[in-house]
């Protein structure tokens, strides 16, 4: 009958080894039949049934296995190679603590399952006999050393204690088989020692006893005699060894570690000996010398303090670097500086205080001030400014708030304090006062902040954010009477918004969707300010140029004691404007400042004053900004204000030099192409609130479009916050009916792929020889003409050569979806950013007598044609060309909505599908999108969702080179 055992004996190659056997047993021989070694992989395969204690002890005995050092410790590409190529110093350094490691656990296992039968086998012998049968310790021996001490040196023996029992190495020939942790063999009984290496074992093999003279006792007593206090049982004689009960105290030190990095060092100090938090032993031992007399004092470790504190100091927010360093945990996952050591401890002081931790400094260049500190800011309102006062308390000083602008604003964080201490300030205060600091101004000893500003003040509790924003319920956001209309629950925000905008002296961006009311909004607030502040008593007004009035056309002209306000718009949309003031607010008197026959005067207010409201167009203002320069307005109301998106166009210099009171634009398209059309129209209502222009691009486009810096997103959308109002149509006009959108793919007839890859192919190679010989800039021209050519062949190569006779595949599906459409009795707008593209369908409806208006920017009698496709049934498809009719139209008897071709900015193609989608429609809309496949119009697609995330970030472009690398743009043309 086979058994299971496990045999120490000698490897040539690498020592000692356990190794599991399966034997057999002859009652009549002194000796075992060594079947076979165990495979420790493969158990299964013997028919021998293995039980749960022999099989864990097989998967401790595999890491001792040839197939397992060979996987971890040989490069070599078979066992024997390793075994030829192991050198002395790799097996003693490395591969013997290894098995070493895994044969103490071996036998920590066999101590408590004493059915395993354990042999020693010479390896001299090729038997095993049943006499070499060893008795495995069922308990950890103790080794026990007595020192002697006396004027002739110290003297000292070593026994190890197993229980009761003390037993003397001297001459009984012990074996080592295992060096650290020692395990010791001795007459067929297996010792087992915990953290004691083999060392301290061996001198005492041989003798019985070690002496050192006394010179060199002193060192020997700072280090042999005190790591034996400090690991093992010691009987003394000649000095004293005290225990010390002395309640111990935690200390951060602020060092550097190796790297010369910032650490927090976790040392331990008992009474006057300082210990590393990772030290092992459980025992501190500290020499005490007087001439020639010794003492040792002992304290026993408080490991249940100890972690203790470590299980604070971590739950504060320390993270375990190595040992006994420390470092604070940072949000971006870096390493932590040395500012945010330091903020960690006096941001944790007074806890730490609490908890009897010491901190102190270490290695550190500089003496950092790590004590209390307070930041106390205090607002007080005065007119359109606000004062900010802050008492900053550092330890024993304070230091006025002034003294610290400069420092916060350039982003430096060393304060010298008076008694040369550096003091580094707070991250949290550059986060809560740099951009507040950086828009204030200094008055003498006091710094100020304009009251648009107040949003910065958030976070400060001395100031009510709601109380000052706050739009009551009360008359005085009451709609004006004459109003005919009633608001919907968001235009009446809207309305409100812009009322308290106007008390407050600020000016604002209605950001919101076409076709919700922007209009309506503003009449809504012109209405209340000139009804409300009508005069009540009769003055004498000084009236010029009466030639110009009938005495009885007077009546209802402004009398409200406040100028004119102006609303500058395209002037497409100028009649548009007049049909809503009168329709709304017939009480307001409009004027018209346009066409051929305008009074060009600086006189021109003499006229405009007895109006509430001026219309005219920024061509007209543009041009006649030194007239109209001299009159000061109550209102300039921009409509469409993207048009003064360039800072450095014309018609945003002249709009700029409009004298007015208060200002208010309306877009649904803020941002077109880039954040400096934000700055331009935000500068304009609200001068200054961004900084200047270079100001803006330093410290919020370049971080924000050339870095995706997701804090100066948020830095910046705080700051416009409260100025711009903006609603989308899916989350304020629940009631419009459903809108569905479909992207119909064309193939492109063979014809039309072949002149389209011929065209292509020829654009790439041009684009590629002038990145190499003239660079980006030059390159982005040529491509941008490229693009636009192969848009055009997309629709239809007609448009690009007129001699093409083929046919386009998607002209054919645009005139079989349109005929299908219009035989049906629905209508439909036809939107193309190609003029041609209009022309080419004109042509095919002419063709077919289907009765069509068209609008384009050539169109002079604009009013005309839209009155013709709204009031006539018959009238079933509306031409228009994406830049003339994209605002400004409103097109509800329509529900179909066609999209001839892509473009960069998605906010164009959705301008075009509110014209029909919009308040008063009560049909559901279809909007189709066509794009021919294989064509740069699938990539156009691609991208626009990338290139619109700006434009959705802060608020919701037209050149769409002008963020793309020379790859990106190569791979547009591929």
């Amino acid at each position: 009958m086979e058994n299971f055992i496990i045999v120490i004996t000698e490897n040539r190659h690498l020592g000692l080894l356990a190794l599991p056997y399966l034997v057999e047993n002859n009652e009549n021989s002194p000796s075992l039949s060594l079947n076979e070694k165990v495979d420790t992989q493969k158990p299964e395969k013997y028919d021998y049934q293995f039980s749960d204690f022999e099989l864990e002890l097989l998967k401790i005995l595999h890491k001792l296995s040839d197939k397992h050092l060979f996987s971890i410790y040989s490069k070599d590409k078979t066992i024997k190679l390793f075994y030829d190529n192991l050198d002395k110093k790799k097996l003693t350094d490395i591969i013997r603590p290894h098995i070493e490691k895994y044969m103490s656990q071996c036998f920590r296992f066999l101590s408590s399952h004493q059915q395993i039968p354990v042999y020693f086998k010479d390896a001299k012998y090729s038997n095993l006999y049943k006499s070499d049968i060893i008795e495995v310790s069922d308990i950890l021996a103790e080794p026990v050393f007595y020192f002697n001490l006396n004027d002739e040196g110290i003297s000292y023996s070593l026994k190890v204690k197993l229980g009761d029992d003390d037993i003397s190495l001297t001459h009984k020939n012990p074996m080592v088989i295992c060096h650290n942790p020692c395990v010791l063999l001795i007459k067929n009984k297996l010792y087992q020692f915990d953290h004691t290496d083999s060392k301290k074992f061996i001198p005492f093999f041989s003798k019985s006893e070690i002496k050192i003279q006394a010179r060199s006792v002193p060192s020997y007593m700072e280090t042999f005699v005190t790591n034996a206090i400090k690991s093992h049982k010691v009987v003394n004689k000649g000095f004293d060894i005290v225990e010390d009960k002395t309640k111990p105290v935690a200390v951060l030190s602020i060092e550097q570690n190796i790297s010369q990095q910032p650490v927090l060092a976790l040392k331990f100090r008992y009474a006057s000996k300082e210990y590393l938090a990772n030290s092992k032993s459980n025992i501190a031992v500290q020499l005490n010398q007087n001439e020639n007399e010794f003492s040792f004092t002992k304290y026993k470790r408080d490991i249940e303090w100890e972690n203790s504190i470590i299980k604070l100091i971590k739950e504060l927010g320390l993270a375990e670097e190595s040992g006994a360093n420390f470092h604070p945990k940072t949000n971006n996952g870096q390493r932590a500086n040395t500012q945010q050591v330091i903020e960690w401890t006096n941001q944790n002081n007074i806890i730490l205080s609490e908890n009897k931790i010491e901190i102190k400094q270490g290695t550190l260049e500089n003496n950092y001030f790590v004590g209390e500190f307070s930041c106390k800011l205090k607002t007080t309102k005065k007119n359109d400014w606000f004062d900010l006062q802050m008492v900053i308390k550092i330890g024993e000083f304070e230091i006025p708030f002034i003294k610290f602008r400069k420092y916060i604003i350039s982003g430096k964080n060393e304060f010298k304090l008076p008694n040369d201490e550096i003091f580094l300030i707070p991250e949290e205060w550059f986060t809560q006062y740099a951009d507040l600091l950086m828009f204030a101004e200094e008055k003498g000893d006091k710094v100020r902040l304009n009251s648009m500003y107040y949003n910065l003040l958030d976070n400060n509790q001395n100031f009510n954010h709601k109380e000052f924003t706050s739009i009551a319920e009360g008359k005085d956001n009451n709609v004006p009477e004459g109003l005919n209309a009633e608001l919907r629950p968001y235009q009446l925000q809207g309305f409100k918004w812009m009322n308290y905008l106007h008390n407050n002296n600020f000016g604002g961006i209605l950001a919101d969707d076409m076709g919700l009311g922007k209009t309506l909004q503003t009449i809504t607030l012109l209405l209340k300010i000139y009804q409300e502040n009508k005069l009540k008593t009769e003055e004498a007004r000084e009236i010029q140029q009466l030639n110009l009035f009938e005495a009885s056309n007077l009546e209802g002209f402004n009398d409200s004691g406040i100028p004119t306000s102006l609303i500058v718009m395209p002037t497409s949309l100028i009649h548009n404007w007049l049909n809503e003031f009168q329709k709304f607010a017939p009480k307001l008197k409009i004027y018209i400042y346009s066409g051929a026959k305008r009074l060009k005067s600086k006189e021109i207010g003499k006229i405009l004053r007895h109006y509430h409201v001026v219309l005219s167009s920024y061509g007209i203002v543009r041009n006649d900004i030194e007239f109209l320069r001299h009159y000061h307005f109550h209102y300039t109301i921009l409509d469409e204000s993207q048009y003064i998106k360039n800072p450095n166009s014309k018609i945003y210099e002249a709009i700029m030099q409009i004298n007015c009171s208060k200002k208010i634009v309306l877009t649904g398209t803020p941002i077109e192409n880039s954040l400096s059309d934000l700055w331009a129209q935000m500068n304009f209502v609200n001068q200054g609130l961004l900084g200047n222009l270079n100001f803006f691009k330093r410290h919020y486009l370049a971080p924000i479009e050339k870095s995706n810096s997701e804090e100066h997103e948020e830095k910046l959308q705080k700051l416009i916050e409260p100025f711009v109002l903006r609603r989308t149509k899916e989350k304020v006009a629940k009631e419009l009916p459903p809108l569905t959108e479909q992207v119909l793919y064309c193939d492109m007839t063979p014809e039309q792929k072949k002149f389209y890859d011929a065209e292509k192919s020829g654009i790439r190679n041009e684009l590629l020889k002038t990145f190499e010989n003239a660079g980006i800039e030059k390159s982005t021209f040529l491509a941008l003409q490229g693009l636009t050519k192969l848009r055009q062949i997309a629709n239809h190569p007609i448009f690009v050569d007129p001699e093409y006779e083929g046919k386009s595949g998607k002209f054919n599906m645009i005139i079989n979806n349109l005929e299908s459409i219009v035989n049906e009795k629905h209508k439909v707008l036809i939107f193309s950013s190609f003029v041609k593209d209009l022309d080419l369908i004109e042509k095919s409806l002419v063709k077919r007598k289907i009765k069509y208006s068209k609008l384009t920017g050539s169109t002079s009698n604009r009013q005309d044609v839209v009155d013709a496709f709204e009031k006539q049934d018959d009238c079933s498809v509306f031409l228009i060309s994406l830049k003339a009719g994209g605002v400004g139209l409103n097109l509800i008897s329509a529900d179909y909505v066609f999209l001839l071709n892509p473009w960069w900015n998605p906010a164009a193609e959705a301008q075009a599908i509110n014209r029909a989608h919009r308040i008063g429609q009560t049909q559901n809309v279809f909007v189709y999108r066509f794009i021919s496949t294989e064509t740069i119009e699938e990539k156009i697609m691609r991208l626009q969702e990338h290139k619109s995330k700006l434009a959705d970030t802060f608020i919701n472009s037209n050149n769409p080179f002008k963020n793309m690398d020379e790859a990106q743009i190569k791979e547009l043309f591929s």
